[in-house]
């Protein structure tokens, strides 16, 4: 499964708070949700026993599992939305008669720092929810051992993958000067616009080859194209 996701290794901003030396493509895992059936159906058992109410997971990849898992349980599913303005905060919406007293997973589709499952317990006891577990496809580092021992509650992943992360600031990464790793492999250069080979370069991005057929490009960014009448790179 963690292949799916197209590991990456370097220095890496993951944009809560942290930085880690692994960079998982965690929309590619949901490609093809086939794929992740076996595993849906392993952290639905899990949760089984806990007899939930409702399954909760943060916005984007941890609220399609969450649906999945809820789907398959035959529960409720909440979703966690990002709050403006922070980087790690997450609200539920309003739930007619509220959710007091219902028994509430949270799935997520990796943790590494547990910040967005720490969010998301948080609201769910601040709605007066009693969170009783949390699931994951992937554990990250040593999120197995710190969900329980910080957040309080079990934790079934159903897979762990090797990584470090640090708070941004004590980064021996940043202390040794390693630059960050564009998490987005760059792209060779493009042909095929009016029969044509070329290039077309985007200041500030890499630039692309396009198969002969329509293409259409949008960006605030300068364009420049350098067509050939046989195309270079092919």
């Amino acid at each position: 499964m963690v292949r799916l996701a197209r590991p990456r290794s370097g220095h890496f901003d993951l944009g809560t708070g942290y930085h880690g030396d692994l960079w998982l493509d965690l929309d590619a895992l949901f490609l093809r949700p086939s794929r992740l059936r076996p595993h849906v159906r392993w952290l639905g058992e899990r949760l089984r026993e806990h007899a939930v109410d409702a399954v909760c997971g943060p916005l984007e990849g941890g609220a399609f599992l969450a649906y999945a898992v809820a789907d398959l349980l035959g529960v409720v599913f909440l979703a966690g939305y990002r709050s403006p303005g922070e980087a790690t905060g997450y609200h539920l919406p309003a739930v007619h008669g509220g959710i007091g007293g219902w028994r509430v997973a949270v799935v997520d589709d990796a943790v590494n720092a547990g910040t967005a499952v720490a969010a998301c317990l948080e609201e769910l006891r601040g709605r007066g929810a009693v969170p009783v577990a949390v699931a994951a496809l992937m554990a990250l580092g040593e999120a197995s051992a710190m969900v329980p021992a910080r957040l309080g509650v079990p934790f079934y992943p159903a897979s762990t993958v090797p990584s470090r992360a640090w708070p941004a600031g004590r980064c021996p990464l940043c202390a040794d000067g390693i630059p960050y790793t564009d998490p987005l492999p760059r792209r060779g250069p493009a042909h095929g616009l009016n029969g044509s080979g070329g290039t077309i370069g985007l200041e500030g991005a890499g630039p692309l080859h396009q198969d002969r057929g329509a293409a259409t490009l949008t960006s605030a960014a300068t364009v420049s194209l350098a067509p050939w009448p046989r195309c270079a790179p092919c």
